[in-house]
């Protein structure tokens, strides 16, 4: 019968303090540039944008699927859905009425 203490390799555990469990990963690092980079890329986008220009845009979440994003300025109408087909839909509909 083995014990708890003749389970555990000694040699090939690591110590981490709480400081180096809260520094960031290499990924998590990335991201946040990225991020960063995108809030940029959309104040600019805002900021050369008319006041009742149309905006969308794409995003992804953390589990891979892509959203399409649409903001109408003008009648202060915002759509999010998952296809392509349905935000040409929402579009559609906005200049089709």
């Amino acid at each position: 019968m083995s014990t708890c203490k003749n389970q555990i390799d000694t040699p090939k555990m690591k110590v981490f303090s709480i400081a180096d469990r809260a520094k960031p990963s290499e990924k998590q690092k990335w991201q946040s540039l990225f991020w960063v980079m995108n809030q940029i890329w959309q104040f600019f986008i805002v900021a050369t944008a008319g006041p009742d220009e149309l905006r969308i845009w794409q995003t992804s979440d953390n589990d891979g699927n892509t959203w399409w994003h649409g903001c109408d300025r003008a009648t202060g109408r915002s759509t999010c859905v998952a296809t392509e087909d349905e935000m040409r839909a929402w579009l559609d509909r906005r200049y089709c009425q």
